[in-house]
């Protein structure tokens, strides 16, 4: 049964930072060295409930964070940026990508020389590609490459000559995980013949970009069986061409006995910088504003 405080408390994320030092999937034994918080003060008119989705990408020798956030339950989200030359020392996060409609799931990425992102633009309907300027601190619509449905969190893998976008497709308020294939990234994109490759409430959404790790492919996969943001799962792909698609089911990595991550986290990212295995991820963890209370009283006294 629900306690009090999950009944009545705001459901936030805050991202972490680490290091592994062995085991890039046993994210409870990661060395953590920087937080960025959601709202703590109970008294925040505004509270920061979300700060989430982290993707890191490194270019001209340092490490960039983007992420989600997102002021009060009713507001849209924001792609903030930060960034650190030695892992200590973070710039203030700035807002790098702020449009008219919700925005989540900075996924940063370079191919074949060009940085890119696709952020999650599921409102509008499409998947949208994004190009940088000279230090990644704005971003301009380049190409959509998908429209028509609610698509979600999506992420981009090359491999062997081909390009493959794995999106989840939320239209009818469902996890359905699509798989598309072009042979450009500005190209035509058309379903693969295996797509829908997964649905449901613990297959159907990716958790993070895909992760080539020592000559292996893995698809982290959000778990939202008892709720939103419960965990994260690691999927190994087992085959992946123009006709076939094969993954199986490796480990749960949140949640975990680790503080951070005893409620859950809906996300894993991780990239190499100085030689060290750098991780993000997002915690979950229930907090109590009394300003929020209050609105949804007032909703509820006008429904």
């Amino acid at each position: 049964m629900a306690t009090l405080k999950e009944r009545i408390g705001q459901h936030q994320f805050s991202v972490l930072i680490s290091i592994a030092d062995d085991d890039l999937f046993d994210v409870g034994s990661h060395r953590l060295i920087k937080r960025f918080n959601s709202s703590r003060n109970p008294l925040s008119i505004h509270p920061v409930v979300i700060v989430a989705d982290p993707f890191l990408f490194v270019h001209n020798e340092e490490l960039y964070l983007f992420y989600e956030e997102q002021t009060g339950l009713t507001g849209k989200g924001i792609i903030k940026m930060s960034k650190t030359k030695d892992n200590i020392k973070w710039t203030k996060p700035t807002i790098v990508l702020e449009e008219g409609y919700h925005l989540s799931y900075p996924n940063v990425f370079k191919c074949d020389g060009q940085i890119y992102m696709i952020p999650e633009t599921g409102n509008e309907g499409k998947v949208i590609l994004y190009k940088p300027n000279s230090d990644l601190t704005r971003w301009r619509h380049y190409k959509t490459l998908l429209n028509g449905r609610r698509f979600t969190d999506s992420s981009l893998l090359k491999h062997e000559n081909l390009f493959y976008l794995f999106t989840t497709d939320y239209s009818n308020k469902t996890n359905i995980l699509r798989l598309y294939l072009s042979d450009s990234i500005d190209g035509v994109w058309t379903e693969h013949s295996r797509s829908p490759i997964a649905s449901g409430k613990d297959t159907g959404r990716c958790a993070g970009a895909l992760i080539n790790h020592k000559g292996k492919l893995y698809r982290p996969s959000q778990l939202t069986r008892k709720r939103y943001g419960e965990g994260v799962d690691i999927f190994e792909i087992a085959a992946l061409s123009d006709k076939e698609y094969r993954e199986e089911w490796l480990k749960t990595i949140i949640p975990n006995p680790n503080k951070n991550y005893q409620r859950g986290g809906h996300h894993f990212n991780y990239c190499t910088f100085k030689n060290k295995l750098m991780v993000a991820t997002d915690a979950f963890c229930i907090k109590i504003n009394y300003f929020e209370i209050a609105r949804r009283v007032v909703v509820k006294i006008r429904s």
